[in-house]
């Protein structure tokens, strides 16, 4: 009888966990914190793209008369420096140990610093980069960044090919995601333009003519979550960055979280804003990017 109750009791215990780990699994599919994460850290280091792309393009002897979408908010020193067109060259941008609001709104702190071999806009330019106690918004960015220009693709377009590797984003929470990508960004608007281009009027463009920049996005990205669970992310309609706005504002990819299912994250119709969409199923979520 005793042998007989013992026996009910454990296949009542190994039940109860079956339900436990169907609930928990079915509330995990629910959620989008990969999603949110992926977009998290997706954010930031094309955050870290954005200052390293408006600087590289820089081939300024005064930086007096030269603004970035961060504004002033930076110390740009470049070795050796301009008008020397001595390759390769160290970068480092500087923002000090409190935050500093941009002309793009953000808050960042800390330094980016770079070396690049050639010319920006140069066929087989290589910058290299990492970050030092660096924030934006209060989020730790912290990996490596290279970029290697490709050349001119199909389209006529410069494209780059841009690898994230050992990246880890802090929340201002203490949650840690790490993440590493693989992505060709082609340049589709805003070549021909840059700070010192001259409108119709003969005036300098100035910041405009960095802002007006457009970058269409592909490929792939793994990482962990703040839960610690291990994602996969594939671009499947090109991501769509503008330099003038804080967050990507169109396409769409999928976010294939450990044991759970695919979700699917639409960015929008173009608008800046920081409004996205995850589908898991037949269920849709809006989310805020970060």
């Amino acid at each position: 009888m005793k042998k007989l109750f013992l026996i009910s009791t454990i296949i009542l215990f190994a039940s109860s966990l079956l339900v436990f780990n169907s609930c928990s699994k079915y509330k995990l599919n629910r959620t989008t914190t990969s999603s949110a994460d992926n977009s998290t850290a997706e954010n930031a280091f094309n955050d870290v793209y954005k200052v390293v792309n408006e600087t590289a393009e820089d081939e300024s002897s005064n930086k007096s008369l030269t603004a970035y979408s961060f504004g002033n908010c930076a110390t740009v020193t470049v070795t050796p420096a301009w008008p020397d067109t001595t390759f390769p060259k160290s970068i480092t941008i500087d923002f000090g140990t409190t935050n500093c609001t941009g002309t793009d709104l953000k808050l960042r702190r800390g330094k980016i610093e770079y070396t690049i071999s050639d010319r920006y806009r140069n066929t087989g330019c290589v910058i290299t980069a990492t970050t030092d106690d660096y924030y934006v918004n209060d989020y730790k960015v912290e990996g490596n960044k290279t970029v290697t220009n490709n050349g001119r693709n199909s389209n006529d377009n410069l494209s780059y090919t841009i690898e994230v590797t050992n990246a880890k984003v802090t929340t201002p929470d203490g949650d840690e995601i790490t993440w590493e990508s693989t992505r060709t960004r082609e340049w589709t608007e805003g070549e021909e333009t840059g700070y010192f281009t001259l409108d119709g009027n003969g005036d300098i463009l100035g910041i405009d003519g960095i802002t007006d920049d457009v970058y269409s996005i592909t490929g792939n990205a793994s990482g962990v979550n703040r839960d610690g669970l291990n994602f996969t992310v594939t671009i499947i309609e090109p991501l769509i960055v503008k330099i003038g706005c804080r967050w990507i504002t169109k396409g769409v990819l999928e976010i294939v979280p450990e044991d759970l299912k695919t979700r699917t994250v639409d960015y929008g119709d173009g608008n800046c804003d920081n409004e996205a969409t995850v589908t898991i199923g037949n269920k849709t979520y809006n989310i805020i990017l970060r």
